[in-house]
């Protein structure tokens, strides 16, 4: 059996005929809907991010800040890193993620800084 088949087979599986297997599959399914409303609050999570982000944008714009400040994204690289790694979080997990928003913020302020926004 294929990755792809194993993947693709968790719903199909839920109301096979072996009650190991069902039970399991509704498991997964039941933790997947877990994670469907994880991911729903996550995305919640980034819009309010990105809200403040572009107020920051504005502040920093009117005063000639610059868009990126790098002493404050080492601050929060080694901040985020600990907390990822004190909850048990692959730590690069959590700067690959503070580098994807970084990058969003820094190109949200340098559009607002060019009048775009």
């Amino acid at each position: 059996m294929s990755n792809q088949e194993a993947e693709t087979s968790i719903h199909d599986q839920a109301g096979a005929g072996d009650p190991e297997v069902a039970n399991r599959a509704r498991e997964v399914e039941e933790l997947r809907a877990g994670v469907d409303n994880i991911d729903a609050a996550v995305i919640h999570m980034l819009t309010e991010r990105f809200r403040v982000t572009r107020q920051i944008s504005h502040l920093k714009a009117e005063a000639g800040f610059a868009p990126a400040d790098p002493g404050r994204e080492s601050e929060q690289v080694e901040r985020l890193r600990s907390l990822a790694q004190d909850g048990g979080l692959d730590p690069d997990l959590a700067e690959a993620y503070l580098h994807l928003v970084a990058d969003a913020a820094k190109r949200i302020h340098s559009r607002v800084a060019g009048g775009e926004v």
